[in-house]
């Protein structure tokens, strides 16, 4: 499967065990990275959390975001690790930012926005 694994992870938690089957990517597929958001197998950092609260975003439009979106920045050489801007847009019609990165094998979602008009035309290109 050539950067890709299934890893399953066993814990005991308050007497009951919790049997976790996850995928880890070794690198940054975007494809893979949509899969594995669909089967709900990623992680949301704690910063990425509350700008999705502050934009009254919910967890399903970010996950409609990625799904439905395209890849419009790439930092693959950032000492921080390597990360994607995608634009998506939800099923009501919002345009949603996601960076993801990779962490512990698993895709993160590292923050979350709406692109200002200001900031972006049509969302996709960034002004100078």
């Amino acid at each position: 499967m050539g950067g890709f694994k299934i890893c399953i992870i066993e814990n005991c938690f308050f007497g009951i065990f919790l049997r976790l089957r996850f995928a880890i990517i070794d690198k940054m597929d975007f494809k893979k990275i949509q899969e594995l958001i669909n089967k709900r197998e990623y992680l949301f950092s704690e910063h990425g959390d509350e700008e999705r609260t502050k934009d009254q975003l919910t967890v399903g439009e970010v996950e409609q975001a990625i799904l439905s979106g395209e890849v419009i920045d790439e930092r693959l050489e950032d000492h921080r690790g390597e990360s994607r801007l995608i634009a998506g847009i939800t099923q009501s019609n919002k345009l949603i930012h996601v960076v993801i990165g990779l962490r512990f094998g698993l895709p993160v979602i590292v923050t979350v926005y709406i692109p200002s008009k200001e900031k972006w035309i049509y969302g996709k290109i960034k002004k100078r």
